[in-house]
């Protein structure tokens, strides 16, 4: 609950370079804790069936990267408007193809429809999140860092539960994101988030949801330049 109560991701939408192309759009301004940031992943579910606010969570996602935040979301907006316009109706179906079977076909084939030259996923996963928060946890290189400092103890402490594993991306391999190869980290992270989540709200009365558990991990590893994890969640 602490780690929770602690969450902060402040996120100004305007402050996107494209933002003046899109006159309707990347207006909000989100506060940062789980009260403003449920607000804003109820207004995208609100409005998934026009492609802008699909755009908006692209920057929401990669605002803490200020130095690629900008790039990363002009791209990925010319990789769902060019030739032709992205479907954001399709995009809704491809991703409840993948929240209805939990599959790694499904997941490539939501993917793919982002148009990546890359087998990056955190983007893409973002998406099942937004759309079904109770089931579905984001993932990140954070989010992978605890769990590859964590999964142990918190795998001893609940042997019949779902189990963590530990991700492909690691602070000492090459790779400095999450790909396709750690598919099988993050099903097994979404499983656990959703048994933990169900746990916590017989221990603490709190209507929690898998991605309040991610918000929780993604406070307790700490931000960059601290020591890690900045918090300790104990085992359940």
């Amino acid at each position: 609950m602490n780690a929770l109560r602690n969450y902060f991701y402040p996120v100004r939408l305007a402050r996107y370079q494209g933002a003046a192309r899109f006159p309707q759009y990347f207006r909000h301004t989100i506060k940062g804790d789980r009260e403003s940031t449920i607000q804003f992943e109820n207004y995208f579910r609100a409005n998934s069936v026009s492609l802008e606010p699909w755009f908006e969570v692209v920057f929401w996602k990669m605002f803490s990267q200020s130095r690629v935040a900008n790039e990363q979301t002009d791209r990925i907006i010319q990789q769902l408007t060019s030739p032709a316009l992205m479907n954001p109706s399709q995009l809704v179906d491809y991703a409840g193809r993948f929240t209805r079977s939990e599959s790694m076909t499904d997941f490539d084939l939501f993917r793919k429809q982002f148009k990546y030259r890359s087998n990056v996923i955190a983007t893409v996963a973002t998406f099942p999140a937004f759309l079904d928060p109770k089931n579905f946890p984001m993932v990140d290189t954070r989010v992978a860092k605890w769990v590859n400092n964590q999964y142990k103890v918190q795998n001893y402490h609940d042997l019949k539960g779902p189990q963590l594993i530990p991700s492909v991306f690691d602070n000492n391999s090459a790779s400095t994101v999450l790909t396709m190869a750690d598919f099988d980290f993050y099903l097994h992270w979404i499983h656990w988030t959703r048994h933990m989540a169900k746990k916590l709200i017989v221990l603490t009365g709190f209507p929690w949801r898998a991605r309040d558990v991610e918000m929780a991990v993604f406070t307790a590893w700490g931000d960059r330049g601290c020591s890690h994890p900045a918090m300790k969640l104990n085992a359940i």
